[in-house]
């Protein structure tokens, strides 16, 4: 438990509060219910066009596994590079459903507004950490992506990598080095 002064003011004491519980979300303290995970959509499997994007961010977020993540990744083919167009966001470490990391991820990162051959991040209700935008080959499978480099931030040791479903979500990894850190999906 956090000690506080008695004269530190509720305010103070919530974002205190607030801030262990992001911390610790991040880090993977905290589980997600697991009776939550299966009332939620069943996780893509097939690349069937009407299932509805809302479904599929539900079941992303709340139902995928890593292994059914990986394999869908692994189905999918780059598709076209998005341009001059906003699109939202989620995330969550690499690993099974966790809501507590995707709530405190989701206070921070709400997805990416691409331009043309590059993008900047919606952080913090604004737009930071730019990056180029192309096509390379994963450090997965060697197979087409959209590679997100960010380099054009002073970061070049990160890049996210996406494929896309037939219902228009973009579904990949961001990286450090060659290690997959977040699962992230990005749709219109």
């Amino acid at each position: 438990m956090t000690r506080t002064s008695p004269g530190m003011s509720t305010h103070v004491r919530w974002a205190v509060a607030s801030l262990l519980v992001a911390v610790g979300a991040a880090a993977g303290v905290f589980v997600a219910d697991a009776g939550v995970a299966s009332a939620a959509p069943a996780c893509p499997t097939n690349l069937d066009t009407r299932i509805a994007v809302s479904a599929t961010v539900n079941a992303l977020r709340d139902s995928c596994t890593q292994q059914q993540f990986d394999a869908l990744f692994g189905r999918l083919a780059a598709g076209p590079l998005p341009t001059n167009v906003v699109m939202n966001g989620q995330t969550r470490p690499v690993g099974p459903p966790n809501q507590a990391a995707g709530a405190a991820a989701a206070a921070v990162w709400s997805g990416k507004h691409f331009y043309n051959g590059w993008l900047n991040n919606r952080v913090l209700g604004g737009e930071a950490v730019a990056a180029n935008v192309h096509y390379g080959l994963s450090v997965i499978d060697k197979m087409p992506v959209v590679w997100i480099d960010y380099s054009r931030a002073g970061l070049p040791f990160a890049h996210d990598e996406l494929r896309r479903m037939p219902n228009g979500v973009y579904v990949g990894y961001g990286f450090l080095g060659e290690v997959p850190m977040v699962d992230f999906w990005v749709w219109r």
